[in-house]
């Protein structure tokens, strides 16, 4: 499915980052960003979120450099107020690669690749759930009971649990930038070395379990 191509709005943020499953709050005031909005009312809903280079803010003319990977999200709340700002919830749904920008709009819009978690071969997906699972086993204390990583793939499963810890700006931009599961995987266990994030992920643990065996129910 990585091949797959279409054209997306882009909405470019200082740490922009839209990972799978994650649901994004957003405060929408710029005139450009209240015609895209109006446009994507119309159409799919969907938005790609993209990273802002370092040191360029949001507010700079034209065209700021931005990450090639964005998250793209659907929008699942939408309010518009009446001075003509927008207060949405984006619900991301894949990562996306930029391959060209294109114009025709006062906000910016690019052809965006997907790239979704496809099914590994099998070897591969094993290599990369026991890697994952030992990883976060160690760090935290060998107190971890429970095959989180049955049924779906180890990208997914970072994603996951990256969604609920409270990572900082930096360190969500650069999972969502990870396309390669096993580069996830990697990111993940290096920001468990944080004590404040292997103690949030103790309270995640439960539902991750409950996700893994949702997952397993809807691919029977």
């Amino acid at each position: 499915m990585n091949d797959l191509v279409g054209r997306s709005p882009l909405f470019p943020l200082p740490f922009g980052a839209l990972l799978p499953g994650q649901l994004l709050p957003l405060h929408v005031f710029e005139p450009r960003y209240r015609r895209m909005l109006e446009v994507v009312r119309k159409g799919d809903r969907m938005i790609a979120m993209a990273t802002l280079a370092t040191g360029w803010p949001v507010e700079a003319l034209g065209n700021p450099p931005i990450h090639p990977v964005v998250g793209i999200g659907r929008l699942v709340k939408d309010k518009l107020n009446a001075d003509g700002t927008s207060d949405i919830v984006l619900h991301g749904i894949v990562r996306g690669e930029i391959t060209a920008e294109a114009g025709g709009e006062p906000y910016r819009q690019a052809l965006v690749r997907l790239h979704p978690d496809d099914e590994d071969h099998p070897a591969i997906a094993y290599r990369l759930r026991r890697a994952l699972l030992e990883g976060l086993s160690e760090r935290l204390g060998g107190k971890l009971v429970c095959d989180v990583t049955t049924g779906f793939q180890p990208g997914g499963l970072v994603d996951r649990i990256a969604v609920g810890l409270d990572l900082d700006p930096e360190q969500r931009v650069e999972l969502m930038q990870a396309i390669a599961p096993e580069k996830r995987v990697h990111l993940l266990i290096e920001v468990l070395g944080e004590r404040r994030h292997r103690q949030k992920l103790f309270a995640l643990v439960p539902k991750l379990a409950e996700f893994s065996l949702s997952l397993q129910d809807s691919k029977t």
